[in-house]
């Protein structure tokens, strides 16, 4: 089974591209900008790598041919300034749209997108896109669409919650949190009333090895599956569970920094392993 993986050198991807290994899905290749970055992350690991700064990129993920392709890979701002837009659109629908015309020559029987909680304001429902970063993620689910009926795999969307765990370069939440624990001067936080769905990326790494493992047993042409808990948290409360763990207070200066927008979202899908069990 060979698996194409983008964003394989992302948060969700350094945790994940070791697990497959380990749980004997080791026919990967990984997309990527920076191949070196790839090469010293997963210095043990035998993978086959194509770089989107290499020529003729796209002619290489045809001839690789995936059985699967996981598309993790996404630029992320709240900004939309014309810099900010630029790489929305370039990174977001672009390149997917280029990935999926390489992928329609395949033999490819499966793509796996992965969206984000942010399309739904006001809960898993109806599209209502947070912000344009939002708005870009939904807006290729048409382009998908297009692909899909011109090459006949089945398009599997997973929108993700909010993951936290292992090191992460841009931080969330969860490591402010702690990061507050050792601040001397008090760290500007939302009133900490809003509420998240937390999933750990390992948990999420077992999810998509489930999936993959599990492929054949899908039978209808478009599933939508939403990763998280099933059970949300205000920021309030994770601050006390933090607290709790580490045993000293949070030095956080609540209100401190605006809300834009209140994003209350509950999961209201049950998981894959429910449907898998």
């Amino acid at each position: 089974m060979k698996i194409l993986i983008t964003g394989g050198t992302g948060f969700v991807g350094k945790t994940l591209v070791p697990y497959f290994f380990s749980h004997s899905l080791t026919d990967i290749c990984l997309l990527v900008r920076n191949r070196n970055k790839a090469i010293c992350l997963f210095p043990n690991i035998d993978l086959k790598i194509i770089s989107t700064s290499e020529n003729e990129w796209l002619e290489k993920v045809i001839n690789y041919s995936p059985d699967i392709v996981l598309h993790m890979a996404t630029f992320f701002t709240g900004k939309s300034d014309d810099a900010s837009i630029k790489k929305l659109i370039d990174s977001n629908i672009l390149f997917t749209t280029q990935l999926l015309e390489a992928v329609s020559h395949t033999s490819c029987r499966s793509f796996i997108n992965i969206g984000t909680f942010t399309e739904y304001l006001h809960g898993a429902g109806e599209y209502l896109p947070n912000n344009l970063y939002s708005a870009t993620k939904s807006a290729v689910h048409s382009i998908i669409k297009y692909y899909q009926t011109q090459s006949q795999w089945n398009w599997i969307n997973v929108v993700v919650y909010s993951p936290y765990g292992r090191y992460n370069s841009n931080k969330k939440v969860i490591d402010y949190l702690v990061d507050a624990l050792d601040a001397r001067i008090p760290v500007d936080f939302s009133s900490g009333n809003q509420i998240l769905d937390f999933i750990h990326v390992d948990d999420m790494a077992d999810f998509f090895c489930v999936l993959i493992n599990s492929l054949d047993r899908l039978k209808d042409s478009y599933y939508q599956f939403h990763l998280g808990t099933g059970r949300g948290y205000t920021i309030r409360e994770v601050s006390d569970i933090v607290e709790a763990v580490w045993g000293k207070p949070i030095n956080a200066n609540w209100g401190g920094a605006p809300i834009h927008l209140l994003i209350q979202c509950m999961l209201w899908h049950l998981l894959i392993r429910i449907l898998l069990c």
